[in-house]
């Protein structure tokens, strides 16, 4: 067995265990001498009134003369051969009118038969090494006591006591050995958990702990962990994956702008080639500046440090709103933007503005996606919860790409989405919005048919 660490778990389980079992051992111990103390003096007390009857009964014929006659008689009574072993009897002046030869060496005591009870009164004197119960209660003649050694209990006790000192130590020391033994046992499996741990790091992230599989309190613990650790290594990957897919994005603008400013600088240049270039560079200057804005939005949000300021609204204001600024991209392509507002009022509490760019962002792929000439329907309505459908007749979404929509930076294709100057982020914006106001987002679509994106948020 190793040598016990003071501030290690195992030790600390066993001294807390052997503690609590040394104290057991006391407050038994303690209770058990109290209760056989108590059994002694019962049972002897007992003894002694059983025998104060017997003399009483015997003695009650006799006047005090004849007593001081009657101790061959005594000793010749059978039935009271042993309650006479320890008696002596005195008449009421205090003179002893018979006595044993037992109690010679007994202590003389003041007697007044006014203070005894007829049961008499019970006190333990020591006699040399002999430990004697004495009866003294009233009688006809006079008083009478009767005593009883109660030596061979003491004996009783004595051992005890040497078992309580003696073999509760040892009882101890085994129990600390076992109960060591038996923590160690107890946790090897959370030795074995930090061993796991010890070789988790970013590289090795995919390391899970280990489980005996009974189901007990380490078996959840590692679960709950390895549950953590799951979540921590998708986090972890979708943060590389977000970096990556950041980092691309805005390179792809970086270099439009450093391979223009370099072409214009190869050879004098017209006004209009300068004008054309300049344009470039604005443009992907903007898509560089939105990138960077719903990056920081989408960083926010992550990080809790939005505050939305909630208030009672009505939805369908929300999105007439929305369609008015949309309004315009809508026309230039030649798509038409229907309202449908069904009764009764969907009033929800949430922040407007922040509503209102979800709403954009529905009707901004709508548009971009939609064939024209065509109808983007967006539709309000109160069925429990607050309902926004946008429905459009584009192209549609594949199956396989729908449960991926709303992560950051996908795009169901690479080339359109450029075309379109979209990043891949606004959805992933508009779900955390939504989330956040207790709500849900999400689609149905058939290729070729188009796609609806519904989102739903609580009644006020």
């Amino acid at each position: 067995m190793t040598k016990p660490k003071i501030k290690s778990i195992r030790f600390q389980l066993t001294a807390a265990y052997t503690a609590v079992l040394a104290a057991s051992f006391a407050l038994i111990g303690v209770g058990v001498w109290i209760a056989l103390e108590r059994s002694i003096e019962e049972t002897a007390d007992r003894e002694l009134h059983s025998r104060l009857i017997e003399v009483r009964r015997y003695i009650d014929g006799f006047s005090p003369d004849d007593l001081m006659h009657q101790e061959e008689e005594f000793k010749e009574e059978s039935l009271l051969s042993q309650s006479v072993a320890n008696l002596r009897i005195y008449d009421l002046q205090g003179k002893w009118l018979f006595r044993t030869h037992s109690t010679d060496n007994w202590p003389p005591q003041k007697l007044d038969v006014a203070t005894l009870s007829l049961g008499g009164n019970i006190t333990t004197i020591r006699v040399g090494s002999d430990l004697i119960r004495i009866l003294t209660a009233p009688v006809r003649v006079g008083v009478l006591q009767i005593g009883l050694s109660i030596d061979q209990f003491e004996q009783v006790k004595h051992g005890f006591l040497l078992l309580l000192v003696f073999g509760s130590p040892l009882l101890l020391v085994l129990a600390w050995l076992g109960g060591y033994w038996l923590s160690g046992r107890a946790l090897t499996p959370v030795d074995e958990i930090s061993k796991a741990a010890s070789q988790i790091s970013v590289q090795e992230l995919s390391v899970r702990l280990p489980a005996s599989g009974v189901g007990d309190e380490l078996d959840r613990l590692s679960g709950v962990l390895n549950d953590m650790l799951a979540r921590l290594e998708s986090a972890f990957n979708r943060i590389a994956e977000f970096t990556a897919d950041a980092s691309h994005e805005l390179r792809t603008p970086v270099a439009i702008i450093q391979t223009t400013s370099e072409l214009m600088q190869t050879r004098p240049r017209t006004e209009d080639e300068h004008l054309r270039a300049w344009a470039k560079v604005t443009q992907e200057t903007q898509r560089m500046s939105q990138l960077i804005s719903d990056l920081l939005t989408l960083a926010r949000m992550d990080s809790g440090s939005v505050d939305l300021e909630l208030h009672a609204t009505d939805l369908a204001e929300i999105a007439r709103s929305a369609i008015e600024e949309m309004r315009v991209m809508a026309d230039t392509v030649g798509i038409q933007l229907a309202l449908e507002v069904a009764l009764p009022p969907c009033m929800i509490r949430g922040d407007t503005e922040a509503l209102r760019r979800v709403v954009c962002i529905l009707l901004d792929n709508a548009i971009k996606f939609s064939t024209s000439p065509s109808v983007v329907r967006i539709v309000v309505e109160n069925k429990g919860a607050a309902l926004l459908t946008v429905s459009d007749s584009g192209p549609g979404i594949a199956s396989d790409d729908l449960p991926l929509i709303f992560e950051r930076f996908y795009r169901v294709s690479k080339d359109r989405s450029r075309k379109t100057g979209g990043s891949g982020l606004g959805l992933s914006i508009a779900s955390r919005i939504v989330e956040a106001h207790g709500g849900k987002i999400n689609v149905e679509s058939t290729p070729g048919q188009g796609s609806t994106f519904t989102v739903r948020l609580p009644i006020r």
